[in-house]
């Protein structure tokens, strides 16, 4: 088994009742089956409590006015501190971490969601990386029975080629991005027409055709672009206000050239930080074309979250780690907002 895992995975820390936006509040919190048998066979003092705090039906945890019915009111788990760490259910046990399983393979990310993540990620010396370790693990081929190693062999290249030109500092950033996009146009041209051995062709060199898409940077785009999230369900109604108000910021400016360019041409420090933010979400999502051949899609949730992020950024007076955390918390830990983000881009092709 080959595992990766980006800058910081074995690090992170949990900051508990210090974290500005908890985990534990305004997620249902789903219980594993083990973890759920484990809960019905507890005996003590706690055990009542413990109980009557499951939803049986759901296989998840209750909640007190969206709070996890196991938070207590100084922002700790009293699951945790009554009968120990090793009870969390899995979901507890692994955020923000996050796999991605293929044949063989293990990608182990972070998420943004988690306040003390995005906090990490924009230190100036967090520089993203992929460590890699192998052991001599193999996954059942029968649990893989329709994955295609081919196709992820030509992925994996085609992210390794977009992470260096990520870091290519003699490009602004809205170039790299640019023509990452205009990349997995062409990956997915090659995916769909069943030329999969081209794809190990595709450069930054080459010439693309992009009419209809979003892979070039257009300000008229990326406002448009904001209806799919405005439109998305919702943690926080407060969330969809302040899409509605970054829209309506940029289209007041749609004639401003000097305010689109600062915010999407910053200075080094600043494009540093959405630099990292890009290769973390494409280490999250590229290589998962394998199962569903959105190759475009998924490169875009990457390219196109982050040109959004700079413009909410802009638009907003709140600091950019809050609205990093908002943005994946609301996006990415709903199934039905990022199948409707792939179903988005998917329609320009």
């Amino acid at each position: 088994m080959l595992y990766r895992k980006q800058t910081g995975y074995d690090e992170f820390k949990c900051i508990a009742d210090k974290c500005p936006k908890s985990c534990c509040i305004g997620w249902q919190i789903v219980i594993d089956e083990d973890s759920i048998n484990k809960y019905t066979n507890t005996s003590g003092n706690f055990s009542d409590r413990l109980k009557a705090s499951i939803d049986y039906n759901e296989e998840c945890f209750k909640q007190n006015n969206t709070r996890c019915a196991m938070l207590n009111e100084t922002g700790l788990c009293d699951l945790q501190s009554t009968i120990g760490e090793d009870y969390l259910c899995n979901t507890c046990k692994m955020f923000p971490r996050h796999i991605e399983e293929f044949l063989d393979i293990r990608e182990y990310s972070l998420s943004l969601s988690c306040p003390e993540v995005t906090r990490m990620i924009m230190e100036p010396d967090f520089v993203f990386t992929i460590s890699e370790t192998e052991d001599d693990i193999e996954d059942n081929p029968d649990e893989f029975d329709d994955f295609d190693f081919m196709l992820y062999d030509k992925l994996e290249y085609a992210r390794d080629k977009m992470f260096a030109l990520a870091k290519e500092t003699t490009l602004p950033l809205q170039e790299r991005m640019n023509i990452i996009a205009c990349m997995a146009l062409e990956l997915q041209e090659l995916y769909d027409e069943g030329d999969i051995f081209e794809m190990d062709d595709v450069t930054a060199d080459d010439t693309f055709e992009t009419t209809g898409t979003s892979a070039m940077l257009s300000l008229d785009n990326c406002i448009k672009g904001f209806d799919a999230l405005i439109e998305m369900e919702v943690l926080e109604e407060s969330w969809r206000d302040s899409i509605k108000e970054a829209k309506a910021f940029w289209i007041a400016r749609k004639e401003s050239f000097t305010t689109w360019k600062a915010t999407m041409y910053p200075a080094a420090e600043k494009e540093f930080l959405f630099e990292k933010l890009l290769e973390c979400l494409l280490y999250t999502y590229f290589c998962g074309a394998v199962y569903d051949g959105q190759i475009y899609a998924r490169t875009m949730i990457a390219v196109q979250s982050t040109r959004w992020l700079m413009m909410l950024d802009a638009a907003s007076s709140q600091e950019l780690a809050k609205t990093i955390y908002l943005y994946s918390r609301e996006v990415e830990h709903s199934d039905l907002n990022v199948n409707a983000l792939i179903e988005y881009f998917e329609d320009e092709l």
